[in-house]
């Protein structure tokens, strides 16, 4: 069974779905389910999978690919890159901290200022704590 088999899209999370499934993967492969050499699903067979767009998926890999945790190779697939091809800075960092990254990127594309995601931040860890 491929780690990515359990893996399903929460459309009521506001995070958009590429971000999603490359932090879903960069999880799977910080946490060892996927080691340096595996081959991943093709961008086509995931996307058939996930029941979502091809360039969703397209988008995930290729930033995978930017920071580092996945190669491609022309007529053989996409596989886990080797760890000494992710940068020191990368594989230091942690798959929820780059979800949090991608969060605070996009937070100040859509022209937030820090003080405001930070509120913003507080306001859904109370609603959370509300809710439990």
């Amino acid at each position: 069974m491929s780690p990515l088999e359990s893996f399903e899209i929460d459309y009521s999370s506001g995070l958009p779905v590429w971000i999603q499934v490359k932090s879903r993967i960069a999880y799977l492969i910080g946490s060892g389910a996927y080691v340096p050499g595996d081959r991943l699903p093709t961008v086509r067979a995931l996307a058939v999978d996930l029941d979502i767009s091809y360039n969703t998926v397209n988008r995930a890999y290729m930033d995978l690919e930017r920071e580092g945790y996945i190669s491609t190779r022309k007529g053989r697939g996409t596989f886990v890159a080797e760890r000494h091809s992710v940068g020191a800075d990368l594989a230091a960092n942690s798959p929820v901290e780059l979800l949090v990254d991608d969060m605070i990127r996009a937070c100040a594309n859509a022209g937030l200022a820090d003080d405001d995601i930070i509120a913003m931040v507080a306001a859904r860890l109370a609603n959370k704590k509300l809710a439990h």
